[in-house]
């Protein structure tokens, strides 16, 4: 049995660990900047800025909440976004091709994402795996853990 970094086993069951650090650092930025907003703003658009970041702030919250599971005995991929939304299974069979995306501002990587492309009913879907800030080398060390949990061919 092999021991994986980025996923806890459960039997049959590899469940991707949540980037928790990243999101509630994401979800307190937000709050430092709601509470900047009502302690420095005099413009008008002061609801909506302290709107947008709540917004951001609930969303990396409840993104915390979600959870990819890989099924090694039924080849199933189980997507829950959040705790009360209805899981999306995908079959091992939908999977076309990893996408490891970089971001990049005046030659320095900003945001690095790794995604996941299948083909369910002849429509593209995305599923994030993981994001990190500045460097991709974990990314892609979570892309060759998922390809050895899936069965995929090792380049």
């Amino acid at each position: 049995m092999e021991a994986f970094k980025y996923f806890e086993q459960e039997g049959n069951n590899y469940n991707l660990k949540v980037q928790k650090g990243l999101l509630f650092t994401l979800a307190m930025g937000c709050v430092a900047a709601i509470v900047a907003i009502l302690m420095y703003s005099t413009s008008k658009a002061t609801f909506f800025y302290v709107a947008l970041f709540a917004f951001i702030g609930i969303m990396c919250i409840l993104r915390t909440t979600g959870a990819i599971i890989f099924n090694n005995q039924t080849r199933e991929i189980q997507r829950k976004r959040f705790f009360f939304s209805a899981p999306v299974n995908y079959s091992f069979d939908d999977f076309d091709h990893f996408l490891i995306s970089k971001q990049k501002s005046y030659f320095i990587t900003i945001m690095v994402q790794a995604i996941m492309i299948m083909r369910k009913d002849n429509k593209t879907r995305h599923i994030l795996l993981a994001q990190t800030l500045f460097t991709a080398k974990p990314l892609q060390k979570l892309s060759e853990e998922v390809s050895t949990i899936m069965g995929l061919p090792q380049n």
